[in-house]
């Protein structure tokens, strides 16, 4: 079997995201993709120094030993000539000036999601794709996820007739947002900005059409009530608390190790990981419960949380029609369908051979279309898909500010 022609790759932003779970999933499957990431950036050199070490070390482990360069500063690193494909990894805030100059740059550009932080940053995204006519890929991750396709194939194929309702549940134990550097809305946009935006692009695409209209309630609720006498972080606190970063059971789960504050960056507030959830100093919000209108007359339900505690139902897809229904466990990967008005059932798995690998096996589905994205292909989803759930991000917001007021999408 020939091997692939190598694609260079360049890592703006060495978090989990772009270290642990695309990185090193691009790492495993060199000899298959052809994909090697050759350079590095950080907001620090520090953790880009670690992040480089860290992936010449993998590449050692699976027989393909790489330099990985470290660049001070995303200007160099997009500089350099010879990467193919640029992977935007940073914090959401830095999303607009990133994406712009790696769009202007000529290279291709994979996103992470959420496209940015609010809709003026966002449009100006789109304008600067349109505008270079270098379209990006978008990273919603359950685009890639085997369960959430075989949803969208069988909702296709006619399985439940036509669609006319959608309840997307999301009671998921992430204080996380609270503690880590999504807790300022400044920088992340929250949860319903950097969680919900995979959902409300979900809602598109098994509609596949735009949200026309919003009413919400939600915002932060009594669970994480601000207490002004808190202690800044968990380590300095000798409260009784369920959610202590270090003892949460939703950290089990995780690729990557937490880091309860950034060796390399001590005082740095966004490198803290253990911030109080009763923390004043957080303005995100903790939960809400979003009905959507879509243009072709499709209704939807998203019904969210932080607080949730961790249970095998935490993410759950529930899509109806006019003859059936279809029911997606999002952490077992089953899908129980209800067809033939009742008549027929059905519960079988559909997570796929890569289930237990990060995001479910999306992000090994992510890194082989990423090469057909570098070869020219058509992205899955671009920056137009961004912003459009991001417009809903805002209208949301919007809603929960006005009491569930009633919020129009142009």
């Amino acid at each position: 079997m020939t091997s692939p022609e190598i694609k260079t790759v360049g890592i703006i932003g060495c978090g989990a995201r772009g270290l642990h779970h695309i990185g090193f999933n691009m790492v495993d499957s060199a000899a298959e993709t052809g994909l090697r990431i050759t350079a590095v950036t950080n907001r620090s050199l520090g953790s880009a120094n670690n992040a480089a070490d860290e992936l010449e070390a993998r590449y050692r482990s699976v027989g393909h030993p790489t330099t990985v360069n470290r660049y001070a500063t995303y200007q160099k690193l997009l500089a350099d000539d010879s990467i193919d494909l640029v992977l935007i990894t940073s914090h959401t805030d830095a999303h607009l000036e990133h994406t712009v100059a790696a769009l202007e740059s000529g290279k291709k550009v994979y996103l992470e999601k959420p496209i940015a932080v609010d809709l003026e940053e966002g449009r100006q995204i789109l304008a600067a794709e349109e505008r270079t006519g270098n379209r990006l890929l978008m990273g919603f991750t359950r685009r890639y996820e085997d369960s959430w396709l075989k949803m969208k194939e069988l909702l296709d194929a006619g399985a439940i007739g036509s669609l006319q309702m959608i309840l997307l549940r999301s009671v998921i134990p992430y204080s996380r947002y609270l503690q880590g550097w999504h807790r300022k809305r400044g920088w992340s946009g929250g949860p319903l900005n950097d969680k919900c935006s995979h959902h409300f692009d979900v809602f598109r695409w098994m509609t596949n059409d735009d949200c026309s209209a919003i009413s919400a309630f939600g915002g932060r609720s009594a669970v994480f009530k601000p207490d002004p006498t808190a202690p800044k972080r968990c380590s300095v606190c000798d409260r009784e608390c369920a959610y202590r970063r270090s003892d949460a059971l939703e950290e089990s789960k995780e690729s990557a190790p937490v880091k309860i504050v950034d060796p390399n960056n001590p005082e740095d507030e966004r490198s803290i990981q253990d911030a109080c959830v009763y923390s004043p100093d957080s303005d995100v919000e903790d939960s809400g419960s979003i009905n959507l209108q879509f243009n072709n007359g499709v209704i939807g339900n998203l019904f969210f949380t932080i607080f949730g505690p961790l249970a095998p139902d935490g993410e759950t897809l529930e899509l109806v029609g006019d003859s059936g229904r279809l029911v997606l466990s999002r952490s077992d990967g089953m899908i129980r369908s209800y067809t033939q008005h009742g008549r027929e059932t059905d519960t079988f798995f559909a997570g796929g051979e890569n289930f237990e690998s990060s995001h479910y096996g999306s992000d090994k589905r992510l890194v082989k279309h990423l090469r057909h994205f570098v070869d020219g292909g058509e992205p899955i989803c671009s920056a137009i898909d961004g912003f459009r759930s991001l417009q809903m991000v805002a209208r949301s917001r919007d809603s929960f500010d006005a009491k569930g007021g009633l919020m129009t999408i142009d």
